[in-house]
């Protein structure tokens, strides 16, 4: 009866360690980025350029991350930012074909199509994209300035759109405060839930152990 008890418990146990582990720790973020490169969020200063990549119809969050430092052109900008890239063939990362993997049906054996390309943007803190007039491999980045590449799909070269984020520096969000005893930040849903399955678990037990009783 003492074996029936412990393993019973073991599940209960194993179960309440899967409900902490899900809610308490959460899904682990995406990480597609070089590691070691870059810094998430914005250029917190004019040290660095703030590097910001829109996948528009391909899907997934827009990309947000700061090169550190003086950048010597657009091209080592992405780079320094932490960004898997891809050039088109034998213009090299002269022509972008792909960023993070994306667009993943794209061969990069050549030109990429008008209709399903990168667009490079240029803009200052607190202004408006702008195309670039020159590539990226061209383009010297000012101090705080901000790089822009969006994905157009279905579109001519003149209708491609820019970031869909401002270039507008954002501040460092302030530290939380450490939660009080009686805080509200706490997930107190998730602790009632384990504490239900635990009673109903120890309830279960009970009921089995007084019906062998009793058939003995």
């Amino acid at each position: 009866m003492r074996f029936v008890h412990v393993r019973h418990w073991g599940r209960v146990l194993a179960g309440c360690a899967l409900l902490l582990t899900t809610g308490l720790g959460g899904a682990a973020p995406a990480s597609a980025t070089v590691p070691g490169k870059g810094t998430a969020g914005y250029c917190q200063d004019d040290n660095g350029v703030t590097v910001i990549v829109d996948f528009q119809g391909l899907g997934g969050e827009t990309l947000i991350r700061c090169a550190p430092g003086p950048q010597e052109n657009g091209v080592t900008a992405l780079q320094n930012a932490g960004l898997e890239l891809a050039g088109a063939g034998k213009y090299g990362l002269g022509v972008m074909c792909k960023i993070e993997g994306k667009p993943a049906d794209q061969t990069c054996t050549g030109m990429p199509p008008e209709t399903a390309s990168w667009s490079f943007w240029t803009a200052t803190n607190g202004g408006k994209w702008a195309t670039a007039q020159v590539g990226a491999q061209s383009w010297k980045p000012p101090a705080g300035a901000f790089e822009g590449w969006s994905f157009a799909i279905g579109k001519s070269y003149t209708e491609y759109p820019p970031p869909r984020t401002e270039p507008v520096r954002k501040a460092v969000a302030p530290a939380e405060a450490p939660a009080s005893s009686t805080g509200s930040s706490f997930q107190w849903g998730l602790v009632i839930g384990i504490v239900v399955v635990v009673l109903i678990a120890l309830a279960g037990t009970v009921v089995a152990v007084r019906r062998r009783r009793g058939a003995q």
